[in-house]
Parts: structure tokens; sequence; C-alpha cells
């Protein structure tokens, strides 16, 4: 099967339009991550920031990897990158998160433009501090349970639809978000263009900024005045939340003691 023949729909139309676009078929042609593309970046990194030691660096050895505007369909063939902080796929032709489970010391990891319909593969990834998944095809947020570092999430110029849903979503995550980038979406494009932001603004306290925009004191006042009423209940669903986490918690730690079916009996 050729590399054209395992796309999906959407990549195979993305491919021919940016063909029509170019006006050249070949330079457009779908590739993977191999050896060559690597070693081609790690001398054009070199030649132009003189940032390594030696030319014939292994490509173990590396922190950073930029692999953009190559026309690649699949993330393959990192094995042995282990040192890797920095991965940089934008603007390619990526219509699935996978093969990440090695780079377990990536910091910073760029998707942006591509064909992505989902979230996933990045589980252990746990010290991601910065993901951009910005312009891809993502429906609604998920698989990012596990990014308890993550710092900046862009999300904009997807298909998200549902606003409590996905704000209901983040807010439900354990990590370091400050900085969100969620414009535009399907929700943000709906009448006033203020409230999709203060709903996020009152629900997101730690956030600091939305959509690059800093977020005022003025600002996070209002939007909690605002939705004052709605917080109530949020606040008793999170408590509640919390509370069965903390006794599904003792629960088990009474069944590891062996002393579960006694406390019952009592």
């Amino acid at each position: 099967m050729s590399t054209f023949d395992s796309m999906n729909d959407h990549t195979k139309e993305m491919l021919k339009t940016k063909s029509k676009i170019e006006k050249n078929p070949d330079s457009v042609k779908p590739t993977v991550i191999n050896d060559k593309l690597i070693k081609n970046y790690m001398v054009q990194y070199h030649k132009d920031y003189k940032i390594f030691d030696k030319e014939d660096m292994q490509i173990w050895e590396l922190d950073h990897l930029s692999l953009s505007y190559l026309n690649i369909v699949s993330i393959d063939n990192l094995n042995g990158m282990e040192k890797l902080r920095k991965l940089q796929l934008d603007n390619n032709i990526i219509c699935e998160i996978r093969n990440l489970d090695k780079l377990v010391n990536l910091e910073w990891l760029d998707l942006s433009f591509n064909s992505i319909e989902r979230i996933e593969g990045l589980d252990k990834c746990t010290k991601i501090t910065d993901l951009s998944l910005y312009s891809n095809q993502i429906k609604e947020l998920s698989g990012l349970e596990k990014l308890t570092e993550l710092n900046v999430l862009s999300v904009g110029s997807n298909q998200l639809n549902n606003l409590e849903e996905t704000v209901k979503y983040l807010r439900g995550l354990k990590n370091k978000l400050q900085v969100l980038k969620v414009s535009p979406n399907m929700f943000s494009k709906r009448g006033d263009g203020n409230v999709y932001a203060k709903y996020i603004i009152a629900n997101l306290k730690e956030l600091q900024y939305l959509d690059y925009e800093l977020i005022t004191e003025t600002a996070r006042s209002s939007a909690l005045e605002e939705h004052k009423d709605s917080m109530h209940d949020t606040e008793a669903e999170q408590e509640g939340a919390d509370k069965g986490e903390e006794d599904s918690a003792a629960t088990q730690a009474m069944k590891e003691a062996h002393i579960y079916n006694t406390v019952n009996m009592l």
C-alpha cells in the first residue's frame, strides 16, 4: 500500500488542495520522518546557528527537532531520541498523534496546522509544558489528563463546538495551565465575542492569558460577577467530585490493607 492510499479522506483532500495552491504536485508529495530528514535538519541548524560542536552529531544526542512544512503524514522513526525536549511538526499533514511514548523528556510540542482529529498518545509525555494544536480538526478535548506540567495550550481554529463541555474538561484537569488559546472555534464565533471569554475566565481561575490577552483583575471580577450563580453550582459539583476521589482512594487503601470487609461489617 502506498503512503497516499493509507491516508484518510480529509488528509487526501488537504494534500490535493495544497497541490492546487502551489501548482506543483511534486512539491507536496507525502513524506514520513526518516534519518534523511533528521540529518538535513541537523546540518541546516548547525549552518544557521552554529549550535553544535560537530556536524556529525548523532541523532540520539538531539534535544530539539524541527520538521515543519515537509508534508509529513505520520509521526514515526523517533526511537532513540529520548533526549528531545522540543519537537516541532507544524504545517504538515499529520492526522494522528502517535509514537511519542519514548519521548519522556519532551517539554514543547508543536502540531499546529495539521489534520489531527483527536488528542491522544501523550500519556507518557508528562513533562510537556507547551502544547500547540492550533488549526486542526479536533471536535472535543481529550487525552490531556497526564500532562500535569502543562502551562500553555493552543487549540484555536479547530472544530470545538460545545463551550460548556470544553471548559468543564479543562477545569477538571490537574495542571499548571495559565495560557490558553481557544479562538477561533465554533462557540467563539456566536454572538458577542465576550460571552465565551467571560465564561472561560470565570471558570478557569488560574488562567492568566486568554487568546494572547492578559486577563486583568477588572475582567476577572466582571466575569465572576456575571457567572456567580452558575459558579456556585460548579463549585459544589467540583467538591462532590473531589470527595468522590478521596472516598475512592480511602476504599482502595483499605482493600490493600485487607481491612475493607471488616470496616464494612462494623
